[in-house]
């Protein structure tokens, strides 16, 4: 984006950008600052929720390009429209929610950048015209993750792809490259945590990888974890932090982490999964552990929450 001139719009995700409202009602350069969970059912989430706002100058915008506040392209997009506040905002509320065939209403974080991102360019080079609607452009930050090295921030352009919709086309429209795009989002989020945690809590074994080779090794283990059926965050962030301290077949091999603590038990009291990957993990903090010469970090901290 070469001027901030063109933008006429942000949409602010209450989550990235806490106190949203007081601190967007504080400044001089916006107008017409409308909450999008404020007529919906989640009216109580206004705050957390997407906030447009519109425009007087380019001051948010080029603070947002600068780049001096590197929180700030993670909290917030830019928009480019015609429209008024009142029409967008009646647009954009459309994606507030999606159904997945035969499953119950989610809603859509279409607010925050990291989603937005990989929900638009899902679609391919353009967004189809029903979903960007009134939207002539809209540009969302494009930054590295926290496991290679960092680059400078970029913002992609969105653009619709001029094809007239069918009318009965749900808004907004939800197919598997989409959905696989929000599964991309949740994964990115987990290694970046996982990497955190890392790099202070495991210096000498994450710093061992090359930086190049992290992301696909975070990749790797993960899937591991998936096949052998890991199904929470909790478990995938003890499956990774295994395989970085005791290798990548602690699970298989025949001399391995999980062989040994196998060894140490009575006949018949392994635990079925995924309870045994609990286990295994508090056995490795054990002294016995340690005199094996099993060094591990402290798990990293995870939800339970189902993955997948």
């Amino acid at each position: 984006m070469k001027s901030a001139r063109a933008v006429t719009h942000v949409l602010v995700d209450g989550v990235r950008y806490p106190d949203a409202l007081r601190r967007l009602y504080a400044r001089d350069d916006l107008d017409e600052i409308e909450p999008l969970y404020l007529m919906t059912r989640w009216s109580a989430l206004a705050e957390q929720g997407p906030i447009l706002a519109r425009l007087k100058g380019t001051g948010l915008a080029d603070e947002a390009r600068a780049g001096g506040n590197e929180r700030l392209p993670c909290a917030l997009s830019l928009l480019s429209s015609e429209a008024s506040t009142d029409e967008l905002g009646d647009h954009l509320r459309q994606c507030v929610t999606f159904q997945e065939e035969g499953q119950s209403e989610k809603l859509l974080r279409f607010a925050d950048p990291l989603v937005t991102r990989h929900w638009l360019a899902s679609y391919g080079s353009n967004v189809p015209a029903a979903l960007m609607g009134p939207i002539a452009t809209w540009w969302v930050a494009d930054w590295s993750p926290n496991w290679v090295e960092p680059r400078p921030l970029r913002w992609q352009a969105f653009h619709a792809d001029g094809a007239t919709a069918a009318p009965d086309a749900p808004i907004p429209p939800m197919g598997p490259a989409q959905l696989a795009a929000l599964d991309a989002v949740a994964r990115w989020r987990l290694k970046e945590r996982l990497t955190t945690h890392f790099a202070t809590q495991a210096t000498t074994a994450w710093h061992a990888l090359p930086v190049a080779e992290r992301g696909d090794w975070l990749d790797a283990r993960l899937d591991d974890a998936i096949v052998w059926g890991a199904s929470t965050e909790r478990q995938l962030a003890i499956w990774v932090d295994l395989s970085l301290h005791w290798g990548e077949d602690f699970m298989t091999a025949h001399d391995g982490l999980y062989a040994r603590w196998v060894a140490t038990l009575p006949p018949g009291a392994r635990p079925a999964r995924p309870d045994s990957l609990y286990a295994l993990d508090a056995w490795c903090r054990l002294p016995e552990a340690q005199r094996q010469g099993v060094v591990t970090s402290s798990t990293p901290s995870s939800s339970e929450v189902s993955h997948g």
